[in-house]
């Protein structure tokens, strides 16, 4: 499955945040298809993408591992295994500290409020 059907379904936000997210899906997966021959995003476990995060980015910015970090997250939480591989996870790539907002995944929708009686 491409990884821009994955991301553009559990990605709200603005068309340039969402196709940077994009970008950056294909290059982490590009990286894991190299290393490990593994094709699927279904077939990834934690340690692929720690291996993207901590070899294959050392050479990138702080600024610019963040992101992949943030790109990591979000497919993470796609393919269903963000609770589970976000101990694996951590990082000096992944900022520390209190605040900040929560992550901007996709959410379920509410449910539509019944119509109120006359």
């Amino acid at each position: 499955m491409s990884i821009a059907i994955l991301l553009k379904r559990a990605l709200p936000g603005a068309r340039t945040s969402v196709a940077a997210h994009i970008k950056r899906g294909e290059r982490i997966t590009g990286a894991i298809q190299r290393q490990f021959k593994i094709g699927e995003p279904y077939q990834w476990q934690a340690k692929h993408v720690r291996w993207v995060l901590e070899v294959w980015s050392r050479e990138n910015s702080p600024g610019t591992r963040y992101d992949y970090w943030r790109t990591a997250r979000a497919l993470a939480s796609v393919l269903g295994h963000w609770p589970d591989w976000e101990p694996h996870l951590r990082g000096p790539w992944c900022r520390r500290g209190a605040g900040g907002r929560k992550p901007k995944l996709a959410q379920p929708r509410k449910p539509a409020p019944a119509p109120r009686p006359i």
